[in-house]
């Protein structure tokens, strides 16, 4: 009877740390996942945003460009007409809604302010990476401490399918340096 009760005991607690494990293994199989979406997330976000903000700059670049050719024409015009003209183009773009005098008198309000979204973004997106990565890391470390030490040990080299075998989130010298050169560029 003794007996008995033994093997129960230990298959009750091989079962406990057999489905620890699990849920162990793939807590660091989730964690790696979440870098993965955060990198495509990034990817994306980046690109529209920059595709945003490079678009954004050209018109407004174009505009501060076609008023000042418009008010270099006026005042420059020999004939009354040709002055009457220019003047007369810069009042439709002014009535048309395709410039906003005070837009004008401060350009960088509008450059300021998408260019601090864009900034906001890729600080908050990094952010999001970098906790997925200590997330991942955190989990590994767990996982990787819990297997190695008893009796979840015996566990493992009973169940060999329950042992991964991953590395830590890190990057490899030559990604480093180029990360630290690397500049966003508005081309």
């Amino acid at each position: 009877m003794k007996f008995l009760i033994l093997i129960i005991v230990i298959a009750i607690a091989v079962f406990y740390f057999y489905n620890r494990i699990v849920a162990m293994r793939e807590a660091v199989i989730s964690s790696e996942t979440e870098i993965s979406v955060q990198l495509d997330r990034r990817g994306k976000v980046f690109d529209s945003l920059l595709a945003t903000v490079k678009k954004y700059l050209s018109h407004e670049s174009e505009v501060f460009t076609k008023i000042t050719e418009l008010r270099t024409q006026a005042k420059s015009a020999v004939a009354p007409s040709e002055a009457k003209a220019a003047e007369d183009e810069l009042s439709k773009m002014v009535s048309s809604g395709a410039i906003n005098v005070a837009v004008e008198a401060y350009p960088e309000l509008k450059s300021d302010a998408i260019m601090a979204n864009l900034q906001e973004e890729i600080v908050s997106t990094e952010n999001k990476l970098s906790f997925a990565k200590r997330g991942y890391n955190s989990s590994l470390e767990k996982y990787r401490a819990y297997i190695a030490s008893m009796p979840a040990l015996f566990i493992v080299k009973m169940f060999p399918a329950l042992k991964i075998d991953k590395d830590y989130w890190r990057l490899d010298e030559s990604t480093i340096k180029a990360e630290e050169s690397r500049r966003i560029n508005f081309d």
